[in-house]
Formats: C-alpha cells, structure tokens, sequence
C-alpha cells in the first residue's frame, strides 16, 4: 500500500527538516502544508525531501489539512496519516496507527495521548477533556482524544470526509463528519513530547481553547438544537410561568406586587420561549438540509 504523510506546519524551522528526515524511510512519500510561515519551514522542508504546499497568508490548522487532503484525493495513496510539524509526535510510531487501516479494520486510527497525561501541562489536561466531551456530544463518538493531530486515514475516509473550518477545530469537525458517513474509528496510543526543546504551540493556550470551545459550542447547538436549546428553553418557559403565577397569588393574598420577581418570571418565559423557537428553526433546518 502507498503510504502518504501529511504535515501541516506554520513557522517550524529548526524543527521540520528533521521530523522529515525521520518520517521519510517509514513512508512512501512526504507532503507538507506551509501555513504562511515567516521563517525557513519551507526551505527545510524541502531541502529534506518534502514536496512543499505554500499558503501566502496564515489561515489556521484547519486550512492546511484541507489543502492536504486535497493533494491527497488526488495522489495514489492508499494510506494517510497526518503529523503536527512540531515534533512532538514520534514518527516511529507511525506502523501503529496504518496498521488497522492497511488490515482493514479501521477507516481512522486516532493517536491517543492520555495514557501519559502524567506529563501534560496542566491546562492542556483541563481544555482537552472539555473539548473532548463537547466532540463526543456531537459525534455520539466515544472517544478518548478528539484533538490529536497524529492520525492515519483510509482512501475512502479522505474521499468522504468533508470539513470547512479553518482552525484548530477542525480536527473534531473531521470526526463529527465521519461519525455521520458511517466510517470506522478506532484509537492507538502514542508517545508524546511535550518539552521538546522548542515552542510546541504558536498561539497563545487560552486563545486557541477559546476559539475551538466556541466553534464546538456553536457545532453542539446546530446538531442537536432541541437537547441543548428547546429542552433548556422548554425548562425556563414553565418556570417563567410558575413565578408569574406565584406573584399573582402572592398579590391576592397580600396585596404586596414584587417587582424583581415580576422580571424574573418575565425574563425566564421570554428568554425559555425564543431558545423553543430558535431550536424548532434549526431542528427543520438541519432536516432540510439533511433530506437534500
């Protein structure tokens, strides 16, 4: 089987040409997606063996795998596996992900960390198991690492997936899309380095969660609108009401009239019902789009 490594890179000089050097006796042959670095990752690239796809302008992770993927829909690879150009990842550990798809089994293999999270900072712990629940919402997926970048692909997975973000979520975007084409996933651990040497991220933690968690938040709720906005809005609706009525009763009784508990039952039923309508126009519009 031709095997094809997939690396997308944004400012890895120093780091890439090596990584390249040690992927390149494992596999048929190496294509890395510069992301608009401003530093040599190209050259390196190159001068390692590398055939090199050059974004003008930094578009995030995601827009580097869909040039990937597009070079690879159109090579003669049977195989793909995708590794971050950071080093991290131990290329010798490549046979461990191919090896269910070249036998079959699998239509995605995902490289699987936590095993060692013993070694992961500890913010990286936290934002990860979040972003790994939200993907699972999604996807009905249960899986233990959404976010890996080191994984292996079958032909027929990267001639099906379909994804459009172009950051870092488009990792999970992969899987939420395979879960719903019906492609086998499995997982294999990994070793990986988090000291290195070298910069291991080139955004800042708390953007780069921030952004994913928002992106996730928003593919939650387009997925299923009538669990996590109609059920919700549903909720608050009938509690709205139950205040309205406590107030009229209370002033009946007592001719008291609470005005903060007045807005709050006028805020709970206003807010609870526009979630309802919100979540039935998404309900029929993913309908829609599905029957298309």
């Amino acid at each position: 089987m031709y095997l094809l490594a997939c690396l997308p890179a944004y400012n890895e000089e120093g780091v890439i040409g090596e990584l390249i050097k040690k992927i390149t006796p494992l596999v048929d042959s190496v294509v890395v997606c510069d992301d608009g670095s401003t530093d040599l990752t190209s050259k390196e690239s190159q001068d390692a063996g590398a055939f090199v796809i050059q974004h003008k302008q930094n578009k995030g992770k995601g827009a580097a795998l869909q040039s990937l993927f597009d070079f690879a829909r159109h090579s003669n690879a049977d195989v793909i596996v995708t590794i971050d150009g950071d080093g991290q990842f131990l290329p010798e550990e490549i046979p461990k992900l191919t090896e269910d798809i070249e036998s079959g089994k699998s239509d995605i293999v995902i490289g699987y960390r936590f095993e060692t999270e013993k070694d992961m900072p500890s913010y990286r712990k936290i934002g990860n198991k979040v972003l790994d629940e939200l993907s699972k919402q999604v996807s009905n997926l249960n899986l233990r690492d959404t976010q890996s970048g080191f994984r292996a692909y079958s032909k027929k997975a990267i001639e099906k997936i379909n994804f459009k973000n172009n950051g870092f979520v488009a990792d999970s975007e992969i899987l939420i899309d395979a879960s719903t084409k019906d492609l086998t996933i499995s997982e294999q651990h990994v070793t990986v380095l988090y000291n290195t040497g070298t910069r291991t991220s080139t955004q800042n933690p708390i953007r780069h969660g921030g952004s994913v968690l928002i992106s996730l938040l928003e593919m939650v709720l387009m997925k299923r609108p009538l669990t996590f906005l109609g059920i919700p809005g549903l909720i608050m609706a009938v509690i709205g009401i139950i205040t309205s009525s406590l107030t009229l009763i209370s002033f009946n009784e007592t001719g008291y009239f609470s005005i903060p508990l007045t807005l709050l039952s006028i805020v709970l039923f206003t807010v609870g019902v526009m979630l309802v309508l919100v979540s039935g126009i998404l309900f029929s519009f993913n309908r829609t789009s599905k029957s298309q």
